[in-house]
């Protein structure tokens, strides 16, 4: 009988720490996306064929029309490491 208690109690205790470690959540905040990290990832979208040249140069705000001229602004991000 002692033993069927000990063990209920013990069970009890174990599932009350669980509850009360299992109830603090966390919330996630994101870091705001800069300007330059929206260029990058607009331009190696871009490279990768996901968005077409006249599309990106939009996105951009670029005032040429041409593609070459939206190559030379994108090579500067295509080999810049991810800072995020």
């Amino acid at each position: 009988m002692m033993t069927r208690l000990f063990l209920l109690i013990l069970f009890i205790v174990l599932i009350s720490a669980c509850t009360k470690t299992s109830t603090e959540v966390g919330t996630y905040k994101a870091k705001p996306i800069s300007s330059t990290q929206k260029q990058r990832e607009t331009c190696l979208d871009w490279y990768a064929y996901r968005i077409d040249t006249a599309k990106t140069i939009e996105l951009l705000n670029l005032k040429t029309e041409k593609e070459s001229d939206l190559m030379v602004y994108c090579e500067f991000f295509k080999n810049v490491a991810d800072t995020n």
